[in-house]
């Protein structure tokens, strides 16, 4: 009887402890590939940074995440917060521009129809004709929510068909912790993605020449195929701020706060930066030049260090590498095969190592 009763409670506790588990309310952030400390610096781990320093400069940051890369290597030299799900806000509208300009189809006509002239924060009108190339760039600069809507309806005829081709190409690009439902960015709960996401949208898409180029602007004229000229503004401040930006796309909601994504060339280097719901929102661009001095500090000193240990390895076949007395030469293979492996170390204590 005892055990029958046992068994009866055992059960009910699986029960009860799988109804917890099921029911526990899942946190709204993506899982990242392990564990990674809040703020990550590549600073840290050189020598030529002090921890102190980089810590305390960085910490200061409202931004609640941000992703920042070396272009040409795809180092990632600083982060925080990379796989956590946030809004993005208009960097949507990356992935509608990269849509577009794989499509085909820039020459043709878009009309702007009755939805996305009522779209919020759009300033397109209804019947107004753009070549689908130059409406781009009211999508990009300005970030018109109406021409990214008119762009979504003339790539896939509704909202719905394009969001699939926007959640397929991410699919593609392995951005595995985001889903789109418009082609605008405004907020919507089942609209998400991670500054490592965005990053890996950011990498794709300006490989692209035709998206690198609209993107680069600060300013655009464009004229409707009515014949009317019209004057585009980008909204990214660090043109004009800091020399070398070269795109690529801002984005801001109450819910997302202030978003950019951002690319900068100077003196042979490139850095790409996605950052994520600073608030005040304008303050996304004082907190992008922080962190874009930090990197190139970074990467200035990673390529001296560079260049040093190549003058190093460059020295008969011996190389020191700067720990004093430690001779950490590599052993050459005797040319000899006939030699005897012992005679020839003996040989070798009679070469002296080289300093630099």
């Amino acid at each position: 009887m005892k055990n029958k009763i046992y068994l009866h409670l055992m059960n009910w506790a699986i029960i009860l402890c799988s109804i917890i588990a099921c029911g526990y309310p899942q946190v709204w952030a993506a899982t990242g590939p392990g564990p990674e400390p809040s703020i990550y610096s590549a600073a840290l781990d050189n020598p030529a940074f002090p921890s102190d320093t980089v810590d305390a400069q960085l910490k200061k940051l409202s931004a609640q995440a941000w992703f920042m890369i070396d272009a040409q290597t795809g180092r990632i030299l600083s982060s925080k917060n990379p796989d956590q799900r946030m809004y993005p806000a208009s960097m949507t509208k990356m992935m509608t521009c990269i849509l577009a300009c794989e499509s085909g189809r820039l020459n043709e006509t878009v009309t702007i129809s009755r939805e996305a002239a009522a779209v919020p924060y759009g300033n397109v009108a209804r019947g107004e004709k753009y070549k689908l190339h130059d409406l781009l760039y009211r999508v990009m600069l300005p970030s018109d929510n109406g021409a990214a809507h008119a762009v979504g309806e003339f790539l896939a005829n509704d909202s719905l068909g394009f969001a699939k081709l926007m959640n397929d190409k991410a699919k593609q690009l392995g951005m595995l912790h985001t889903h789109f439902v418009n082609a605008h960015g405004l907020p919507d709960n089942d609209h998400y993605t991670t500054a490592r996401d965005m990053m890996k949208l950011v990498k794709y898409c300006m490989r692209n020449k035709i998206f690198a180029e609209i993107v680069s602007n600060p300013t655009r004229d464009i004229t409707t195929l009515g014949g009317k000229t019209i004057h585009l503004k980008n909204t990214n401040k660090l043109f004009g701020r800091y020399d070398g930006c070269i795109g690529v796309k801002t984005g801001t909601t109450r819910a997302a706060g202030g978003c950019l994504a951002s690319a900068v060339a100077r003196d042979g280097m490139k850095i790409y930066l996605v950052l994520m719901k600073c608030e005040p929102a304008r303050q996304r661009t004082d907190e992008s030049i922080v962190l874009y001095n930090k990197g190139f500090d970074m990467l200035t000193e990673f390529n001296r260090q560079r260049q040093q240990r190549k003058r190093g390895s460059k020295s008969n076949g011996y190389f020191n590498s700067g720990s004093g007395s430690r001779d950490v030469r590599d052993v050459p293979r005797p040319k000899n095969h006939d030699l005897h492996h012992d005679e020839y170390m003996k040989q070798q204590q009679d070469v002296p190592a080289r300093r630099h």
